[in-house]
């Protein structure tokens, strides 16, 4: 009975002290973490403005983008005018951009030179011209 009278004094004793030692390491660890996200925070995107050429017959224009700097496909979408926007280009990266012209049935028409562009500060507007 007296050991677990101790031990039970001894948790009640360290239990007290947890929160002090507990509530510095958060608030050390917070900090460290608004740092990192700050970081992160600062990361740069570009968005640019994409203009496909006219091809008769039409329904969209489907678009592939491609991380050159990393080697691998990052995105891709379709749009029903001709022009579109494409997000979240990071700067500093290697992208090559090339288009599809598809058709109501799903039969591509077309497709476009690729046209490689940085991610940078500013505006960027490509076109691409369908052969």
């Amino acid at each position: 009975m007296k050991k677990f009278v101790t031990a039970l004094a001894t948790l009640a004793l360290l239990t007290t002290a947890t929160p002090t030692f507990a509530q510095e390491g958060q608030t050390t660890q917070s900090k460290s973490l608004s740092n990192s996200s700050t970081t992160s925070n600062d990361e740069e995107f570009q968005d640019i403005e994409v203009r496909f050429g006219y091809v008769s017959g039409a329904d969209r224009y489907k678009w592939v983008r491609y991380n050159v700097t990393d080697g691998y496909e990052d995105a891709s979408g379709t749009s029903y005018s001709t022009s579109s926007k494409i997000y979240s280009l990071r700067v500093g990266k290697l992208y090559r951009i090339h288009a599809y012209a598809v058709d109501q049935n799903n039969n591509v028409l077309a497709v476009s030179n690729p046209v490689e562009v940085r991610g940078e500060r500013g505006e960027t507007v490509i076109f691409l011209n369908f052969r």
